[in-house]
């Protein structure tokens, strides 16, 4: 998400112009890779969390920084989905996360909540609907195997019936990751591409299309089971991006917009300070860092003062367990 229009050296320069120590003039040197490795920590510390002075870590859900995934759709028995890299970027951790009874008529269409887990076990249990969903890479990710010659992959969207599908993912003879992304029957023999091809590559098998996904993207995996026949529901997860490296000074502050540069910019100076060599300066940088941990709480608290759609809901209960059908109902549980 493109928000700045400030780069890492316009606010190095505004530092330095208020007397604050350059790093880049160091005794032990280092030039841009010091300032470079301060900024990606204050970077780190504003999006995805800070310690505070209490020994407690913040972590916020900046709206600025939120992205919705590629939606997809969920196939007979599987429980694992490979994707390619999510355009937004990449995936610190889920917010939110829609299910949609995508081929049912009625208008609205029922729509549910599932519920972020940080992992998930893989499971034979197939119930109602998927109600917890957790990224993995997809190399950590369950893959089937080719279904053999002459067997059909059904659309999962459809006006018709839904069919039974063998599951839509594979590792070829050569290691690649492969998912369906074109339906249609199976040809006389399982498909490959030359070891260690790009993510995007396809690969034609009759009249299936395969695409192949790197180990390093990001899938997910969900819990329970979909049906073998259905109904198909479409996945639409909204998570939180992991913090983009800074590589250089002439980069925008993305995705930090332009009214939160003064946050980054007070966390910069701390750590700019922080970082002298001189003592009396580094224990200036010290205090700096906690009055800006202090600082960033009472904006996440501004916030806050939205109403919040989610709730606690207690893991364990005084009468009831917390699983199976004697546990309570939620999002994740709604049996």
């Amino acid at each position: 998400m493109g928000n700045s229009s400030t780069t890492l050296q316009q606010v190095l320069d505004t530092i330095v112009s208020q007397g604050i120590p350059d790093p880049r003039n160091q005794p032990g040197g280092f030039g841009n890779a010091l300032v470079l490795e301060l900024a990606n920590t204050v970077f780190a510390d504003l999006i995805a969390g800070i310690e505070k002075p209490d020994g407690t870590f913040l972590r916020f859900n900046w709206k600025w920084n939120r992205a919705v995934a590629a939606p997809f759709y969920t196939n007979s028995w599987q429980q694992d989905y490979p994707q390619p890299a999510q355009t937004g970027g990449n995936i610190g951790w889920g917010e939110d996360c829609d299910i949609i009874d995508i081929n049912n008529t009625v208008l609205p269409k029922p729509l549910w909540n599932m519920t972020w887990r940080r992992q998930l076990s893989r499971t034979n249990t197939a119930m109602w609907r998927p109600g917890e969903i957790c990224w993995m890479y997809n190399a950590d990710l369950y893959f089937g195997s080719w279904p053999g010659a002459g067997v059909t992959y059904y659309p999962l969207v459809t006006s018709g019936p839904i069919s039974q599908n063998p599951l839509m993912s594979m590792v070829d003879a050569n290691g690649n990751l492969l998912i369906v992304t074109g339906f249609g029957t199976t040809g006389p023999s399982a498909p490959s591409l030359p070891a260690n091809s790009a993510e995007g590559l396809t690969v034609v098998d009759g009249s299936v299309t395969w695409s192949v996904v790197s180990p390093t993207s990001q899938g997910f995996r969900l819990n329970r089971l979909p049906n073998a026949t259905g109904p198909t529901y479409k996945i639409i997860p909204v998570y939180q991006l992991d913090p983009p490296p800074i590589l250089k000074l002439g980069q925008l502050l993305n995705p930090i917009p332009d009214s939160y540069i003064r946050h980054f910019h007070r966390g910069m100076t701390a750590a700019c300070l922080a970082a002298s060599a001189d003592p009396n300066q580094a224990k200036r940088g010290q205090a700096a860092r906690m009055e800006w941990a202090v600082a960033l709480k009472s904006v996440d608290a501004q916030g806050d003062k939205e109403m919040n759609v989610y709730r606690f809901v207690p893991q364990t209960q005084v009468v009831e367990h917390r699983w199976d059908e004697l546990g309570p109902y939620s999002a994740d549980q709604p049996y």
